[in-house]
C-alpha cells in the first residue's frame, strides 16, 4: 500500500500540470502592419526651371525668403496678387530670375504657395485685372488668351514694351493647387516663354 501511495501522487502531479499548461494550437500569432513613412511634399523652389533651359534663356538668381537682400520676395509675391479677391496668406514664394538673349528685360519664373486652391485661383485672376493689362498691347493684339500644356489650361498674357517698333512679349499665368505660377512676359519668343513654363512640371 505505501508503494502505491507515491505512484498514486506523481499521476495526480502530472494530470494536475497537464491542466495548467495553455493551448496555445487555436491562437493566431498577430501579424506586425506594416507601415510607410509619408513622402516629402517637393519643396517649391524645385519647380523653378534650372537646366536645359531654352536656348534664349540663361538663369541669373533664385530668390526665396531666406536670400539675403534688399527684395522680400513674400512681399513681393502678395504685391503681384493683391486685389479685390481674397487670397489669403500667401506662405511660401520663390522667383527664378532669368535673362533672354537680345531681350533688355528679365523674364520672372515666379512660384506662390497659398493656404488652399481657392486662394491661389483668386490671386490668378487678381493678378489678369492688375490695371496694367487693361488695355490690349496692341490693336489687333488682345491681352489675354487661354493655352494648354502640362495637361491644363494656362492664361497667355501678352505685353509690349513702351516703344514705337517693341515686339509683343509672352506670359503666362495659372494656378495647380493651392500654387500660383506667373511667368512674366520679358520675350517676344513665344515658344520659348511657354517652354518655360511647361518646365516648371506643373
Amino acid at each position: 500500500m505505501k508503494s502505491i501511495l507515491p505512484i498514486v501522487v506523481l499521476v495526480v502531479a502530472i494530470a494536475a500540470s497537464a491542466c495548467i499548461i495553455p493551448d496555445d494550437s487555436g491562437t493566431e500569432t498577430p501579424t506586425p502592419t506594416a507601415t510607410t513613412t509619408p513622402e516629402t511634399p517637393p519643396a517649391i523652389a524645385d519647380a523653378i526651371p534650372r537646366d536645359d533651359l531654352p536656348e534664349s534663356f540663361t538663369l541669373r538668381a533664385v530668390i526665396d525668403k531666406n536670400t539675403e537682400g534688399t527684395m522680400d520676395v513674400l512681399k513681393d509675391a502678395a504685391s503681384m496678387v493683391s486685389g479685390s479677391m481674397g487670397v489669403g496668406e500667401i506662405t511660401d514664394a520663390v522667383q527664378g530670375i532669368y535673362s533672354a538673349e537680345g531681350e533688355h528685360t528679365d523674364t520672372t519664373v515666379t512660384v506662390i504657395e497659398c493656404t488652399d486652391s481657392v486662394n491661389a485661383a483668386n490671386a490668378v485672376e487678381n493678378y489678369k485685372n492688375q490695371p496694367k493689362f487693361e488695355k490690349p498691347p496692341a490693336r489687333t493684339v488682345s491681352r489675354f488668351d487661354t493655352v494648354n500644356f502640362n495637361g491644363h489650361e494656362a492664361t497667355e498674357v501678352r505685353t509690349r514694351p513702351p516703344v514705337e517698333d517693341g515686339d509683343v512679349r509672352y506670359g503666362y499665368v495659372w494656378s495647380n493647387g493651392n500654387l500660383v505660377f506667373i511667368v512674366e512676359p520679358g520675350t517676344s519668343d513665344k515658344s520659348a516663354s511657354m517652354e518655360l513654363a511647361r518646365m516648371t512640371g506643373y
